[in-house]
């Protein structure tokens, strides 16, 4: 029996799942990622430390395996990260995440600029602080001396391949979440290389997710115990290949991921751009786009509210114990509503300095109610998101769910009676690994096409919307969806007042 090794490297965990041609996986590992967040608005990581976390699951899966039934090695990795590296692959830095917020002043020039809509329509990424091409901005203009020493701005995929091949390569996929690419022409925007001040050769190859290398540097091949010719296959971004892992693959069927983030994404043969900073269109493949829009406000707020509110250390069982909470009080909290924008927030609103807040707190409310606020806050985020999608919502009659909140039925319900539509929860440990594994597999030619590989995804429980909810919960969104707009001059306000 053949199987595929898929390696999902996120901000939190780097994650290995060992899968045989069928779709069914026969282990799953995990490493933690350790962020560096010491200075206001930094998220970092080692790329050094990550690489031997990456390398460790390998090894691990190799030794399992014995190389003997070792189809190929298929790679999914977040979006936004850059770190820049001189001519030898040395960083310069470390991988600045999509969680940095650094570079908001220069998101806000270029928004200010009459190129900023041609930037998106053509790249696909909102201009925002999480962007590759504001990373860059800033470097230039604030580390200026890194910027005049590096030889490429990359991702940490991009490190890895060139760690293990020598060669500076970007798939499709993430590069068109760099805001540098043109996801149309499948090249390099000019636009943006000229704002961010670089050419095209400092960056790297663009090519197909299916894309394969096979000849690894001697030095590695020894490091990692693997035979030298396995095919390793560059895959994609996690938020598209989450689609492709969960089954979410056709217009009508929504992806909607909740873990330390979240988003919500379609599958669209062309992208679909609004007005200014609205969805995102990133490449699954050469042919497909996904459609959606990612909120800097998941399971970290939870996180949050553990820490800071119920004074506990944040792990499975007071993750477990905050929910509870919740489930104790009635949808709506009793007219108590909770802006989740602790990180800010990318869509729809595209504002790295929003900030969260209560509303409607009263002496009758108690922790249990602003636990209910928090998770519902989360969920009509994601909801908001969803309406600024405006004509694209409304094939929508399914939703696939996939991240950690997966483990919380309480959460699938409320997911199901916050959107009004039929929650569907598949029996896939990772769905961004399980997507890099199907990629495998087509650049294998296991599977004519990504789409073939639906067929893999087992669906398992299915929450139906509770109408009298849904109800409930469309009243609360008006009102939420308003309270953004009369609160950003007074969260400027108080950013000012820093």
């Amino acid at each position: 029996m053949q199987h595929i090794l898929a390696i999902d490297i996120g901000t939190t965990h780097c994650k290995a799942i060992i899968t045989d041609i069928k779709g069914a996986i026969v282990s799953a590992s995990q490493r933690p990622c350790v962020s560096i967040t010491t200075l206001p608005g930094q998220h970092e990581q080692d790329p050094v430390l990550m690489f031997d976390n990456v390398a460790g699951l390998m090894q691990e899966a190799f030794s399992s395996l014995k190389n003997k039934s070792l189809t190929c090695v298929s790679f999914s990795c977040a979006m936004h990260g850059l770190m820049a590296v001189d001519a030898d692959g040395i960083p310069l830095t470390n991988i600045i995440t999509w969680a940095d917020t650094r570079s908001n002043q220069y998101a806000e020039q270029l928004l200010a600029n009459n190129n900023a809509f041609e930037i998106y329509r053509d790249t696909g990424t909102p201009i925002h602080a999480m962007s590759p091409l504001c990373k860059i901005m800033w470097l230039k203009n604030e580390h200026a001396e890194v910027f005049n020493k590096t030889h490429k701005f990359i991702s940490f995929k991009e490190y890895i391949f060139y760690q293990l091949f020598g060669k500076f390569i970007i798939d499709y996929s993430l590069a068109s979440a760099t805001g540098l690419f043109n996801i149309r022409e499948k090249k390099w925007n000019e636009t943006s290389l000229s704002y961010a001040g670089i050419s095209s050769a400092q960056l790297s190859s663009p090519v197909q997710v299916t894309h394969t290398e096979k000849s690894m540097l001697p030095e590695m091949v020894e490091k990692l115990g693997i035979n030298n010719g396995t095919p390793f296959v560059i895959g994609g971004s996690d938020g598209c290949l989450a689609n492709l892992g969960c089954g979410a693959i056709h217009p009508n069927e929504l992806a909607l991921t909740i873990g330390t983030s979240g988003a919500i994404r379609l599958v669209t043969p062309t992208p679909y751009t609004f007005e200014i900073n609205t969805v995102f269109n990133y490449l699954l493949t050469d042919k497909l786009y996904v459609v959606g829009g990612p909120t800097n406000n998941g399971g970290n707020v939870l996180q949050w509210f553990i820490e800071h509110v119920m004074k506990k250390k944040p792990d499975s069982g007071s993750f477990d114990e905050v929910l509870a909470l919740a489930a104790g009080v009635s949808a709506g909290a009793d007219g108590l509503l909770f802006l989740p924008y602790l990180y800010g927030e990318r869509a729809p609103i595209w504002n790295a300095t929003a900030r969260g807040c209560f509303i409607g707190l009263n002496a009758s409310h108690t922790i249990e109610h602003m636990a209910r606020a928090v998770v519902e806050g989360i969920c009509l985020g994601l909801f908001d998101i969803f309406n600024s999608m405006q004509g694209l919502k409304e094939s929508v009659d399914v939703i696939y769910a996939s991240g950690g909140f997966t483990r919380s039925t309480f959460w699938l319900q409320m997911i199901a009676d916050v959107f009004g539509k039929r929650v569907v929860l598949n029996d896939v440990a990772d769905a961004s690994a399980m997507g890099a594994a199907m990629v495998g597999m087509v650049s294998a030619g296991i599977l004519k096409d990504v789409e073939e590989g639906k067929a893999m995804v087992k669906e398992g429980e299915v929450y139906m919307a509770d109408p009298c909810k849904h109800k409930k919960y469309l009243k609360a969104y008006a009102i939420y969806h308003r309270l953004y707009n009369k609160l950003k001059t007074e969260m400027e306000a108080l950013n000012d007042a820093d």
